[in-house]
């Protein structure tokens, strides 16, 4: 069998999933942001709910090859699943959307995500497999599962020839890749590639949706993307991981200006995605609550009314609890098969090698490799923050969620690489750049925000 497809065959595919993917989302995000499948039932643009269907039926789609454990049985789930959802998604769009509300801004917005998409493309689907933790971890998992066709015991999780490969790692993009060669009927080196740029789509319209003609929208795709690569497309996690982090930051900053539910709900679905994409998301998504939690009790004058505000959106955090049980069906996998994670965090041993790296020097190597990873980003946000004072300026709310989470996060990575029970030096020389990416991420989302508030006091235009 031929191991290589036309590029109308690869078009297909990738409309294909894409509509699939559609289907499966609006089951969740129709309920939750309108209250119906097929009744418009608040003002919220389709642009808008366009990668949130996206990346909540990737993560639907994860949680039914969880469930279900077969690759073709979760397909035949998926479909009909699917069927259903693009179904009521048709006849909400054709009652509320006609053609003729298509705007001349919003032809050439679409028109920019496909050249930013495009401009990924080729490297994604260009270039092979190349990269050690591309091949022995995330990719390896992806062919362990294509080659059983489940992601259950059958994958070989258990085999002691594998331990390297970190088998108690998430699968989100390992799990969607396997599924696309599956149908496919083979394995090469580019094709399992077609999840990024499943992973990368929703990302880049959500950073659309921020689209202006000022200065400071360019500069924010500049740095995210573009920032992240060779991330993006060399098949490691840690671009995705740092791009959707950096995304919930975005959008929580400007529901901090706007309160609109749809930028909260987005933000809480990339955070979700997160926590699946690497094991370093308990990280991540404890920092992101953490920093919405203490950005609200900055910047809302009655905490009282915030409370009350919270508390009100409780069937959203339900929502977030059904997204959370691919969480627990992996973790039970993992304790069925014993499959452990090899830093032993919380264990005596890591404290004890916390107090003998506190007192031996070893902190200030850790802080001399974080701080060299993120000088050039704090530099940017130290000239934009004395451009601010220097016009009286304080600091915009919209950027305090990604700044603080920057520093919560920080804290997070060097209290584990105090008690990690590898060589420190090594340890730090392979991860450090690539951790750091989420840090930087969150440091340009609130330079991007700062820019923008010096940008509209000058010209007199709301930013929204």
């Amino acid at each position: 069998m031929s191991i290589a497809i036309s590029a109308v065959e690869l078009s297909l595919i990738i409309c294909i999933g894409l509509i699939a993917l559609l289907g499966l989302g609006w089951l969740a995000v129709g309920p939750i942001v309108q209250g119906s499948l097929i009744f418009n039932k608040r003002d919220i643009p389709l642009f808008q709910e366009i990668p949130l269907m996206l990346v909540s039926g990737i993560i639907i789609n994860y949680g039914i090859i969880l469930c279900f454990q077969s690759l073709d049985i979760s397909l035949i789930v998926e479909c009909i699943l699917s069927i259903f959802g693009l179904i009521c998604f048709g006849i909400y769009t054709f009652r509320y959307y006609q053609l003729q509300t298509l705007r001349l801004s919003s032809i050439s917005i679409w028109i920019g995500i496909s050249f930013v998409c495009l401009i990924f493309l080729s490297p994604i689907l260009g270039r092979p497999l190349l990269g050690w933790d591309a091949r022995s971890i995330w990719f390896f998992h992806a062919k362990m599962i294509y080659v059983a066709g489940s992601i259950g015991r059958s994958a070989g999780w258990q085999h002691p020839s594998i331990g390297f490969s970190h088998p108690d790692y998430p699968n989100l993009i390992p799990a969607l890749a396997a599924q696309i060669t599956n149908m496919l009927g083979f394995w090469n080196e580019y094709i399992p590639k077609i999840s990024l740029l499943f992973m990368l789509i929703p990302a880049v319209i959500w950073l659309f949706t921020f689209a202006r003609r000022s200065f400071s929208f360019p500069i924010l795709l500049l740095l995210i993307p573009f920032s992240f690569a060779p991330g993006i497309w060399n098949g490691y996690m840690d671009g995705y991981f740092a791009l959707y982090f950096a995304i919930a930051m975005l959008l929580f900053g400007r529901y901090i200006n706007s309160s609109r539910n749809i930028d909260l709900i987005s933000s809480f679905c990339c955070l979700i995605a997160v926590f699946y994409i690497k094991n370093e998301g308990a990280l991540a998504i404890l920092t992101g609550f953490c920093s919405m939690i203490l950005t609200y009790s900055l910047v809302k004058d009655k905490p009282d009314s915030s409370k009350q505000e919270f508390l009100m959106k409780w069937k959203y955090y339900l929502v977030g609890l059904l997204a959370l049980i691919p969480l627990l069906l992996w973790g039970l996998y993992k304790q069925q098969w014993n499959l452990s994670n090899d830093l032993e965090i919380g264990t005596i041993q890591s404290f004890l090698r916390i107090i003998s790296r506190l007192t031996d020097g070893s902190i200030r190597l850790i802080l001399q490799n974080v701080f060299g990873e993120i000088e050039s980003a704090i530099l940017l946000l130290g000239l934009l923050y004395f451009a601010s004072v220097a016009q009286n300026e304080s600091l915009t709310n919209e950027s305090f969620p990604a700044l603080i989470a920057a520093g919560i996060y920080i804290m997070g990575m060097i209290f584990i690489y105090l008690q990690t029970p590898k060589d420190l030096v090594w340890h730090l020389n392979t991860s450090i750049e690539r951790i750091m990416l989420l840090v930087n991420g969150c440091i340009f989302v609130g330079c991007y925000f700062i820019l923008n508030k010096l940008e509209r006091d000058r010209s007199g235009v709301a930013l929204h």
